[in-house]
């Protein structure tokens, strides 16, 4: 009978310590990894897709008219900039200004140079895009 008791209580005291670990603070999540996004160095790259995995258009020069530019970004007329990677290289320009018209006009956003962004302009369809100088500026 003791000896019953004495296993009893050692089970007893094995499930309460399991208990014990089963009700700690909860683990926090680990962050979110950065995308990985496939773009040719000293590019601008942009897709219509949140992940970067389809659709990607890129410049390595400025173009006035993503419609009826030099490059051509077919979907660019129907869908918004999603995600963007300015994977620039030059040192004498900084960032990226993007802008809603052709010809540079509209709203202006800009990305600095080796910076990935996603979602970065949901439901703003970019038309136009050049290279700037800004010593760090926060304009175009």
């Amino acid at each position: 009978m003791k000896r019953t008791l004495s296993v009893l209580f050692i089970v007893a005291a094995a499930l309460m310590s399991l208990l014990g670990t089963a009700s700690a603070a909860p683990a926090v999540p680990a962050p979110a990894s950065a995308l990985a996004l496939s773009c040719p160095s000293g590019d601008l790259c942009v897709w219509p897709v949140s992940d970067g995995s389809s659709s990607r258009c890129s410049w390595s020069n400025a173009d006035n008219d993503w419609q009826a530019g030099s490059v051509r970004c077919s979907w660019s007329s129907s869908r918004a900039v999603m995600v963007a990677y300015n994977h620039g290289t030059s040192s004498s320009y900084d960032r990226v200004c993007l802008y809603t018209g052709a010809n540079y006009t509209g709203s202006a956003y800009y990305i600095r140079q080796g910076v990935q962004t996603g979602p970065a302009f949901p439901g703003v369809k970019i038309r136009s895009h050049k290279w700037v100088a800004g010593a760090g500026g926060t304009t175009c």
